[in-house]
């Protein structure tokens, strides 16, 4: 319980929002029965005015239509023709006729017409016409009875012959022995009806029946208001004053009084059948005795004043909550401010003491930064010059490799010179200089020879630099092939260069050199066994993307699937042990990289292996670059 009391929602405590929606409730109650009350009184009094009006236009209307029938009665013509009945001469009759008609005319009526004292109608305005009321007889009729009795009758039916409603007046024709008979009219109420239409609302004549006798919604005609006695349902009947018909009650539900005058009720909406509507009904007592007036009046406005009236009070309390949140807000916006007023002190005081401690552990981190950076430099150092020995240790054992047969290329040419050297002394003692002078031409020749293989290997031999040009490949294939042309020779291998003319490539020319001398002595180690020794070096011109592809070609008996995986691994080698390091690769791989090449091994479907290398063109590199 202590916690549901201390409980807030948005910094309110939870009773206060209780306490508020109990007000809102409460004013939103009052507001709506205000605006409610304030509405109906103005409908209502919207609708007293128009039952004054459908009063003051029922009573003119038909006032004045109810002196027609007492005008007739005094013609002596219908006092005749009543006196003499059946022996009536045809031309009285045509009078009396053509009379009626013309008062019929000029007063607007449906019909005017003249009773025998049996009901029989005897004249009439619309003789000359197809539903003439001549023949017909209206005894039964309470209008004519009415005027029998009592000197005037008046009623509202539906016709007999027409089928139409109207109101009807008769008047008795009397003399000295009593009545002889009765004139009377009748009267369309259609105009009535047309002129007191109004949108949105609904009046109606209920007649003493509980009757609708004129309404401006022309379903409800004929339909009872309220409950009618079997004994008075066989009266209507005996009348016909329904044309026959049985009157249905009209289906509305009444909901509650008003007032004396007025009360509540669902009447069903003419403008949407199937649906029912709420109105205030208003009634008055209408001119003619029995008869009342109702208006319908629609009380949708007095909903829609309700409606604006809760959102009214529903607004004023948004608003004043609104202002109550922003005021708390307000105030926890400045506690929090001065808490992180105090915090930020805190803080800051905190931070500073964090701050020394960090810089000085900053300073010892950078000093220890700065000492590893240096290490870092020198080990890279280290490195590259471990890689540069690492190059230099690969040319070496390839020169060691190559030690016997330079050995027999060096072998050569000395003894020839130590053969020409003698024979030329010899010429020189036996005063023969030309033969001598010729031995001297071979020997020089021999020596250009050696200079031009020692010279090979001391380029081969050197460390390179790091500097990348365009190198010429025809060169370095050539310079390559001379450093191992004696194991070449000796060992039988066919050697086949189809080097394009003018390809130039990206290299260091030491490096490039060394890798093409890796690749001929890892190719004529592969031909060795076999009995036919092939090796193909290919080169050819640029592609449209200005790649050189530079392959080596052995028909050896190709690399193991598990060796060729690992191939430019270093100490991988498919040399028997004591004769490789498994360097040799790994060496030629990290070259070639750093030419901005690529190379790949695979082997061949008809035998052997071929090592790939696609070189970028030094044309295309120098464009690039420059």
């Amino acid at each position: 319980m202590r916690s549901f009391v201390h409980a807030r929602v948005c910094g309110v405590p939870l009773w206060g929002w209780l306490a508020a929606a109990v007000l809102y409730a409460g004013l939103a109650t009052v507001a709506m029965e205000f605006a409610w009350q304030r509405s109906v009184s103005a409908i209502a009094a919207v609708g007293g005015y128009r039952l004054d009006l459908y009063a003051a236009s029922l009573k003119s209307e038909l006032g004045r239509y109810e002196m027609v029938p007492s005008i007739v009665v005094r013609q002596d013509s219908v006092h005749a023709l009543l006196r003499e009945r059946t022996g009536a001469q045809p031309t009285l009759l045509h009078a009396v006729d053509t009379y009626l008609a013309a008062v019929n005319r000029e007063a607007g009526s449906v019909a005017v017409y003249l009773i025998e004292p049996d009901g029989t109608v005897i004249a009439a305005s619309n003789w000359d016409q197809t539903l003439s009321f001549v023949g017909t007889n209206v005894s039964y009729r309470p209008y004519f009875k009415d005027a029998l009795a009592n000197g005037s009758g008046r009623f509202f039916g539906i016709g007999t012959n027409t089928g139409e409603p109207g109101l009807y007046y008769a008047s008795a024709v009397r003399e000295p022995n009593g009545a002889i008979g009765a004139a009377a009219v009748k009267i369309s109420v259609d105009a009535l009806e047309s002129a007191w239409r109004v949108p949105a609302e609904a009046a109606m004549v209920v007649d003493a029946n509980g009757v609708v006798v004129i309404s401006t919604v022309p379903a409800w005609k004929f339909m009872a208001v309220r409950p009618i006695t079997p004994d008075r349902q066989t009266q209507i009947q005996a009348s016909r004053q329904y044309a026959g018909r049985a009157v249905e009650p009209l289906p509305y539900q009444r909901l509650g009084d008003w007032d004396t005058t007025g009360w509540f009720a669902q009447f069903p909406d003419w403008t949407h059948p199937g649906r029912y509507k709420r109105f205030l009904a208003l009634s008055k007592p209408a001119p003619q005795a029995g008869d009342s007036i109702v208006v319908l009046l629609d009380v949708a406005p007095a909903r829609h004043q309700q409606y604006l009236a809760l959102a009214f009070v529903t607004g004023l309390f948004l608003i004043a909550g609104l202002y109550g949140l922003y005021a708390i807000q307000h105030r926890r916006a400045i506690a929090e401010k001065l808490k992180a007023q105090d915090a930020l002190r805190g803080a800051n005081e905190r931070l500073e003491v964090t701050v020394r401690q960090r810089t000085a552990e900053l300073t010892s981190a950078n000093a220890r930064m700065s000492q590893e950076i240096a290490e870092r430099i020198r080990a890279e150092q280290s490195l590259r010059d471990s890689q540069q020995e690492l190059v230099h240790a690969g040319k070496l054992a390839v020169l060691g490799q190559m030690a016997a047969g330079l050995t027999h290329e060096l072998n050569q040419p000395l003894v020839a010179i130590r053969t020409l050297s003698d024979n030329a002394r010899t010429f020189f003692e036996r005063n023969q200089p030309a033969p001598a002078i010729a031995n001297l031409e071979r020997i020089s020749r021999l020596v250009d020879g050696m200079a031009l293989l020692t010279g090979e290997l001391k380029t081969f031999a050197r460390r390179p630099g790091v500097e990348r040009v365009p190198v010429s490949l025809n060169e370095a294939v050539n310079h390559a092939v001379l450093l191992v042309e004696s194991r070449i020779r000796d060992e039988r291998v066919r050697l086949d260069l189809h080097v394009a003319a003018g390809t130039t490539v990206y290299a260091e020319p030491s490096q490039l050199q060394q890798v093409i001398v890796n690749l001929l002595g890892n190719a004529l180690d592969a031909v060795a066994p076999e009995a036919q020794r092939t090796i193909a070096i290919d080169a050819h011109e640029p592609d449209e993307h200005g790649r050189v592809l530079f392959t080596v070609t052995d028909s050896g008996a190709g690399i193991a699937p598990e060796v060729l995986a690992h191939l430019f691994e270093p100490f991988v080698t498919t040399k028997p042990r004591g004769r490789g390091l498994g360097l040799g690769l790994a060496i030629t791989s990290r070259l070639v990289e750093g030419f901005g090449a690529r190379i790949s091994a695979a082997n061949l479907p008809e035998g052997g292996a071929q090592f790939r290398i696609d070189f970028v063109a030094a044309t295309v590199q120098g464009t690039a670059n420059g």
